[in-house]
């Protein structure tokens, strides 16, 4: 019999003056999501892998491999996330996460974000990454809400 695992999530919420269809773009085309979050290739298709390349640390490279497991456009699109190294200290070795992120229309013409990252370790030994995670996706979020105008200007 084998055990399953304790995990836990990290839950980042917020709300923009902008409507849903854009914001969609923001996530789910390349160019757009590469300003605020990181450099990828993802396509809002179910099962189409990419690849996310973020800051190389250590022995690692930076390279996140993902696959679309979801998308209820222009609503939500989740993914698998994962990557690492073994030899990956502070960052907490490997990881193996689903991303949702939803999109829900405010009254007022804006739209409501959700960031869940799933599947994050709930032992000492994930801690770092735990951390990591966390303050990562307010930092994004930060970075969507300040990139965003320029984006609806000019385009990425």
């Amino acid at each position: 019999m084998t055990e399953a695992s304790e995990t836990r999530s990290v839950l980042t919420e917020v709300d923009f003056e902008y409507p849903v269809e854009t914001l969609w773009q923001a996530l789910t085309d390349s160019e757009w999501l590469a300003v605020w979050f990181f450099p990828n290739d993802i396509q809002p298709v179910v099962g189409h892998k990419f690849t996310i390349w973020g800051r190389p640390i250590e022995r690692w490279d930076g390279e996140f491999s993902c696959q679309v497991l979801a998308v209820e456009a222009p609503k939500m699109i989740s993914f698998r996330w994962y990557g690492g190294h073994e030899e990956l200290k502070g960052f907490g070795h490997y990881m193996d996460t689903t991303v949702t992120w939803t999109l829900s229309p405010l009254p007022n013409g804006g739209t409501h974000f959700r960031f869940v990252q799933e599947g994050l370790g709930a032992d000492p030994q994930s801690d770092a990454l735990y951390d990591v995670m966390a303050k990562g996706s307010e930092s994004v979020l930060r970075s969507l809400t300040k990139r965003l105008p320029d984006l609806v200007k000019h385009g990425a």
